[in-house]
């Protein structure tokens, strides 16, 4: 972000009322991490998603079966709110299942009183039908109980192991302290076809938000083989 601009990922996707843009943290009247420029990923009408995303590292890894983290540090304003039937969606691990159909596998939300994660399994239900352990199917959700600290910067770290059979893991640490680790899991559609390609995505994705517009801000994003904490 630090030349003013996303030109360091691959590609940006929006949906309804939702954009990702390069900032100078004072323009936000947040103070810097990293440097001058942060992203600023906001939801500004009633639904709407943003996704940035970096491909060729995660896709290199996941056909190794490599274990690696994703890292960054995340700044929210102020809590955000919204109904149990709404949604607000800050980070997934996605696949493409034989069809060529792209789908998150893992997501990592809000809960709706907005103090605390959750980490969920297939939120469309359009993850491998069998999982993530074995002799479960359907959506799983598992709630954090760590609030989520605002008006500061948080660092957040997710573990991946890739697979596409049981042997998975997906472990978020937030300031260092575990708050989910779900091991023995899928955590990709299986090679065949168009099938197994694997990424990951940092998002704005919600509806029916509290405060909306509502923003959150990300620098000093990394993809690395061990943990940088």
């Amino acid at each position: 972000m630090e030349m003013g601009n996303l030109n360091e990922w691959n590609e940006k996707v929006n949906s309804g009322s939702a954009d990702s843009v390069a900032v100078t943290a004072a323009s936000q009247g947040i103070y810097p991490k990293g440097g001058n420029w942060v992203m600023k990923q906001s939801v500004t009408g009633t639904s709407g998603g943003t996704r940035i995303i970096r491909y060729p590292e995660v896709d290199s890894l996941a056909k190794a079966g490599t274990t690696f983290y994703v890292s960054w540090w995340d700044y929210y304003p102020t809590k955000v709110t919204f109904s149990i039937y709404d949604m607000f969606s800050i980070f997934q691990i996605c696949s493409r299942d034989s069809n060529g159909v792209y789908s998150p596998i893992w997501t990592l939300d809000f809960q709706p009183s907005g103090a605390a994660l959750q980490l969920n399994w297939s939120p469309n239900n359009m993850a491998p039908s069998a999982g993530p352990h074995v002799g479960e199917s359907g959506k799983r959700f598992y709630l954090g109980s760590v609030l989520v600290p605002v008006g500061q910067w948080v660092f957040f770290e997710v573990m991946i192991t890739p697979a596409a059979d049981f042997s998975g893991e997906v472990k978020v640490s937030m300031n260092g302290t575990v708050i989910f680790d779900q091991t023995q899991v899928k955590t990709r559609f299986p090679d065949g076809g168009v099938g197994g390609f694997m990424y990951v995505q940092h998002t704005a994705y919600g509806s029916n938000l509290n405060p909306t517009p509502y923003s959150h801000y990300i620098d000093d994003v990394a993809i690395s083989l061990g943990s940088l904490r």
